[in-house]
């Protein structure tokens, strides 16, 4: 079939030069690219702080996972076994002696792959709890943005770094950031109506908005979709009939998003304006609460349907999002229903306990994570992409910066991978390697998007690209 013969008897250059030239064309471009099975690939990676355990995480059995019952923490991601890939054995590549925080020298190296430097101007003495550790180098998602065979760059938005943790965002980076590019640390945003207006804000202006329709977009506080909704009645009549119910579907949550983050005041009028929204609306705190154990949910959920939103849009696609950071204070008996801890302790504290009644609790923390993971999977594998779901298109990757909270364990880190059947990724096992860095991991991925790697990160912590993850 010519490539035009999917768009009718528009010929299929003339089309979509005319979209690429208006701001409604950012939601169109994608559709196209679907059309002509042309789906692109993302990559996201998730992570959850303080550790876990694993005889409530890692399953007794290797293999094909359709066969066992998945322990506790895994329970919520049962409906995805065969979108799910676990990994056993993976450790991360640092030593226990280095001079820093080690949740800080967990993350930083499990995302860069090489020991943390500090920060220039400053000095551990080699204290084992000095927080001035900042990353060698990039990161895994920005080295493989430097690299055009990755195929996950030239979107308007590069990459999105988000947290649902507020002291993520500030102070020094230490354990509380995921990203580094060539200039350094890479800060997430931890207010979903200021993500959602970067996002889509930027992608306006690359759509060819200008700076000063984007000022009177913010001050007029309408909706990105108020600007473009009449062009895109407009181009919705060129677009493939396959393609149709994609776009509503995918107009229709971006809409619900922006809802949900800020509702447009029953005065507002419409225009030909819009703006990132104002702050978003969220839960306030009540009684001892503090304003993140009010929102953290909330929080979590927004900023993961940011980054589903700007993924179907093809907006960007890479991205990291952090549920808090490795000393995180949050307390689960005001998060969770039920959480029976009594000691008042936060999260970072508690696991830091070494009692059987710990363990537990903690395990409860970490299936909690687990279900807002498995609901963002379960609305991507519901999502139509391609030849596939928008799911099958992505690499998800969900791991922690430790495996045992009070020890700062380095083996047998609890890593997940998701989706990726674009990258033939052999979900729905359990392989138990016989100890493989996660470096070697990440380079396999870099060689599953067609940028081979003989290694990553520091080559005392490599032995190469391990085998097995994908076809």
């Amino acid at each position: 079939m010519k490539k035009q013969d999917v768009f009718g008897h528009i010929p299929r250059r003339t089309l979509l030069a005319g979209v690429g030239t208006t701001a409604a064309g950012m939601f169109l471009r994608p559709l196209f690219a679907s059309a002509a099975g042309a789906s692109p690939t993302r990559l996201l990676i998730i992570h959850r702080p303080c550790g876990t355990y694993p005889d409530q995480f890692f399953p007794t059995a290797v293999g094909d996972v359709s066969t066992f019952t998945l322990p506790t923490i895994l329970t919520p991601f049962e409906t995805l076994k065969n979108d799910m890939l676990i990994l056993n054995g993976i450790y991360c590549p640092r030593d226990h002696n280095w001079a820093g925080d080690q949740h800080g020298a967990g993350l930083i190296t499990m995302m860069s792959g090489r020991k943390p430097v500090e920060i220039p101007g400053t000095s551990s003495g080699g204290d084992l709890q000095a927080k001035n550790q900042t990353a060698a180098g990039p990161s895994i998602d920005q080295q493989l943005l430097l690299k055009p065979a990755a195929g996950l760059s030239g979107t308007v938005v590069p990459s999105i770094q988000s947290t649902a943790y507020r002291p993520s965002s500030l102070g020094l980076p230490n354990f509380k950031v995921m990203s580094y590019d060539a200039s350094g640390a890479m800060f997430a945003e931890s207010r979903p109506g200021t993500l959602f207006g970067n996002v889509f804000s930027t992608a306006m202006a690359g759509a060819g908005v200008s700076a000063a329709q984007l000022e009177r977009m913010r001050l007029q506080n309408v909706g990105v979709l108020d600007f473009v909704n009449k062009d895109l009645a407009r181009l919705r009549a060129l677009v493939p009939q396959s393609q149709l119910v994609k776009l509503d579907a995918h107009l229709a949550g971006i809409a619900q998003l922006q809802a949900k983050l800020a509702p447009k005041p029953a005065t507002a009028t419409g225009g030909s304006t819009c703006a990132g929204p104002v702050l978003p609306t969220l839960p306030n705190p009540t009684g001892d609460l503090t304003v993140d154990e009010a929102q953290h949910k909330v929080v979590a959920q927004s900023q993961l349907g940011i980054i589903l939103s700007a993924f179907q849009c093809d907006l960007t696609r890479v991205a990291t999002f952090s549920f808090a950071h490795g000393n995180s204070a949050l307390r689960f008996t005001k998060i969770i229903p039920g959480f029976t801890d009594t000691s008042g302790l936060g999260h970072h504290d508690l696991s830091h306990v070494q009692t059987t009644a710990a363990s537990v609790l903690l395990g409860q923390i970490d299936q909690y994570y687990s279900q807002q993971v498995a609901d963002l999977l379960t609305k991507m594998k519901a999502t139509p992409d391609g030849d596939g779901t928008l799911l099958d298109h992505t690499l998800v990757v969900y791991l922690n910066e430790c495996c045992i909270g009070w020890s700062h364990s380095i083996e047998n880190m609890p890593v997940l991978m998701f989706g990726g059947k674009s990258l033939k990724l052999q979900t729905g096992r359990h392989i138990k390697f016989p100890m493989r860095y996660m470096n070697d991991v990440w380079a396999a991925v870099s060689g599953a998007l067609g940028v081979p790697m003989a290694t990553f990160g520091d080559t005392a912590y490599s032995t190469g690209p391990v085998t097995g993850l994908f076809a």
